[in-house]
C-alpha cells in the first residue's frame, strides 16, 4: 500500500480527534511540504475544501461510491 496516497480520489468518512466529522473525496495528499507531517485535502459534501494533518485523524473509513 502507498500509505496515505491510497486514499487519493477516494470517498472517505473522517472523524478528527476534536470530534469533527467530514465526508468527501480526497483531492490531495501532501507529504512533501514537511519532513514530518502529511496534509490531506478533501472536497467535502458542501463542495468546500477542508485541509487537515493526518495526525488529527481519529477514524478514517473509505466509503463506497453510490453513484
Amino acid at each position: 500500500m502507498a500509505g496515505w496516497n491510497y486514499y487519493l480520489d477516494k470517498k472517505v468518512w473522517i472523524v478528527l480527534k476534536n470530534k469533527k466529522e467530514y465526508t468527501g473525496k480526497v483531492i490531495d495528499v501532501d507529504s512533501f511540504s514537511s519532513n514530518i507531517l502529511t496534509w490531506i485535502t478533501i472536497l467535502d459534501k458542501f463542495n468546500k475544501r477542508v485541509v487537515f494533518c493526518t495526525e488529527e485523524i481519529d477514524i478514517l473509513k473509505e466509503e463506497e461510491d453510490r453513484g
